[in-house]
């Protein structure tokens, strides 16, 4: 796949001077303006990967929720369709709150627009991921933080599987269902899921942790019960053809001396 000139849509308060862009689209909420922009640029596909990820919500929030999560979505769509771009990639994270009812609701929205224009359409599903730069204390940042401050850390009993994926894997995914998203003579799924093929509970990621980078957790299993609709399993679906992870998490979880 030939190299591809990438716009960034950014809101008026966004930084993104980490990324240095060249080009970049401000858009608050004026879909006309933003379908010219796609027009002028002659865009050929958009990789949606805004949106509000709450585990669970305060009522106060909903708005924020369904404004980023179906609004915002619906309007790139409307935008995408006027503009005449050909292809749409959406990408979701699936646990099961209301974060996942409005992107299923978001789904429902992109089948009008796939009926109603030749616009390709499809979802990655996305599991766990990782990965350098990450500011999130998802459960490896977690495992880092005790290790070096030896404080103990009351866990869920850990049966729970996880799935994880390094970043360098998941970028590779979208790369592969844009091009796969771009050739119209491909077959495409609605949905397609980017998945390491080895789920792992909470305590064999510890232990494993603990032998890569021969240390002790302080963990307290049990120390804390699962939280309420606590996701058990993965999910599981198509594995998106074209594409295998290339980063064992052996490599992945390894601490920087």
């Amino acid at each position: 796949s030939g190299e591809h000139e990438l716009h960034l849509l950014v809101r008026p308060s966004t930084d993104y001077s980490a990324l240095s862009p060249r080009h970049v689209c401000c858009f608050q909420g004026d879909v006309e303006r933003l379908a010219d922009y796609l027009r002028s640029h002659q865009v050929e596909g958009i990789i949606h990967l805004a949106s509000l990820y709450l585990a669970s919500h305060r009522p106060d929030q909903v708005t924020d929720l369904v404004n980023a999560n179906i609004l915002l979505g619906t309007s790139l769509l409307e935008a995408a369709k006027l503009a005449g771009v050909k292809w749409f990639l959406n990408d979701e994270y699936h646990p099961v709150n209301l974060y996942a009812a409005t992107k299923q609701a978001f789904i429902t929205m992109a089948r009008y627009y796939q009926e109603t224009s030749p616009i390709r359409f499809s979802t990655l599903k996305l599991c766990d991921t990782y990965g350098p730069g990450d500011t999130r204390r998802k459960i490896l940042a977690l495992f880092r933080e005790i290790a070096q401050s030896g404080e103990t850390l009351a866990m869920s009993p850990g049966e729970q599987r996880m799935d994880l994926l390094h970043i360098d894997d998941v970028v590779a995914g979208f790369q592969v269902l844009a091009n796969r998203l771009a050739d119209p003579s491909a077959p495409l799924l609605p949905e397609y899921v980017l998945s390491s093929g080895h789920p792992r509970s909470l305590r064999e990621l510890a232990s494993m942790f603990e032998q890569v980078n021969g240390v002790k957790l302080p963990i307290e299993w049990g120390g804390r019960s699962y939280r309420e609709r606590e996701v058990m399993d993965p999910y599981r679906g198509n594995i998106l053809p074209g594409w295998s992870p290339k980063v064992s998490l052996e490599t992945g979880m390894k601490c920087k001396r």
